[in-house]
């Protein structure tokens, strides 16, 4: 009978789903910030005030420097400011003394008063003003000075200009520094933190054309994960920072560079990764079950089901194939019920007994 005769299959629906495959990368992780920490005075290290590996935040203390000398240096300097000051008082009393004269003599009449005087009186005027002037430069010669011993005195205590964790101390209690000797620490800014890779130019123009036909900029269309070295996938999502401004003639890739949130400091600079990229809002297509695809010379088919529970062989145009699902392109119609499993083998006009399963996702 028919019923003896049928063949027993597996049937599922072709589906408009996301098809959304990624494309993997291998990148390194990098600071956004990173810098070292640098004397701006000569000195010797009274106190290291961190706990080396910690976090720290910018402003926070790090090193102090013996300010003895520095104290001494800015109670001179102020000094010098003082005296200065004095000196341009004198200097204005004398230009003021030189400057009645003067009109006393110009005032006078003209027979009572030798050219001597005169002469004598006028040189006294300028002398007078000059001195004063000399003495205005001095102050401000003065104030610079201290302005440069308070600059040294400030710097004797030493901060973190970033937020970030520091590594181990350079230097300890007791050593001489300058700044043209060698960082005391460096800090490195964890979070964010980004990861670097290379991409293709094919990939890249891939990327620049789906952007545009869905009206979105680069980093609106793109999702980037990572997946560590343990194969565990890291929980954050990244988000392009920006992409090198051109590509490589040697390799033909572009450098891109992408910001992870890393609140736990999970990433730590250098460690390479994989860096996994695909559409955040890819478009639906229609597929089927890989295994509902039979390959041979003539080139790909897939095995329908009609109104009958007859099987029907139809020649279809196949895609890319990811996470057990085959795009395909042409040949067959959302809806349409198709063999998922058994079709290796079907004869055209085979009547089936239909069990469902396998449902694309």
């Amino acid at each position: 009978s028919k019923g003896e005769n049928a063949v027993s299959v597996v049937v599922t629906t072709a589906k408009m789903v996301e098809f959304n495959p990624p494309t993997e990368y291998v990148g390194h992780i990098e600071p956004e910030e990173a810098t070292d920490i640098l004397p701006q005075i000569d000195g010797y290290i009274k106190k290291v005030c961190f706990a080396e590996g910690a976090k720290v935040s910018a402003g926070d203390l790090l090193f102090e420097i013996d300010r003895e000398q520095y104290d001494a240096s800015r109670n001179l300097r102020y000094s010098e400011v003082r005296s200065a000051e004095a000196k341009v008082e004198v200097a204005k009393s004398d230009l003021e003394r030189a400057e009645r004269y003067y009109r006393r003599l110009t005032a006078a009449d003209n027979r009572g008063i030798t050219a001597t005087e005169m002469d004598n009186a006028e040189m006294a005027l300028s002398a007078a003003k000059a001195t004063l002037n000399s003495a205005v430069a001095a102050v401000e010669q003065a104030k610079a000075s201290a302005a440069i011993a308070e600059f040294n005195l400030k710097h004797t205590k030493v901060f973190s200009p970033i937020s970030g964790r520091i590594g181990k101390a350079l230097h300890h209690v007791g050593d001489y520094v300058s700044p043209s000797k060698s960082a005391l620490a460096h800090v490195v800014k964890l979070d964010p933190i980004r990861v670097v890779f290379p991409i293709t130019d094919r990939d890249y123009d891939a990327w620049q054309s789906a952007a545009e036909r869905r009206g979105t900029q680069l980093n609106a269309s793109r999702r980037f994960r990572i997946r560590l070295p343990n194969g565990e996938e890291y929980a954050e999502r990244g988000t392009i920072e920006f992409g090198d401004n051109e590509m490589s003639r040697e390799t033909g890739t572009l450098v891109m560079y992408v910001s992870f949130p890393n609140p736990s400091g999970r990433l730590v600079p250098n460690a390479f990764v994989r860096v996994l990229s695909d559409e955040a809002n890819p478009p639906r297509v229609l597929a089927v079950p890989s295994g509902a695809v039979v390959l041979s010379g003539d080139g790909a088919r897939v095995w329908t089901v009609d109104g009958e529970n007859k099987a029907r062989s139809v020649s279809v145009e196949i895609g890319k194939t990811w996470n057990g699902v085959t795009l395909v392109k042409s040949g067959l119609s959302e809806g349409d019920k198709i063999v998922s499993s058994g079709a290796f083998k079907l004869k055209e006009g085979a009547s089936l007994v239909c069990h469902e399963g396998n449902e694309v996702r």
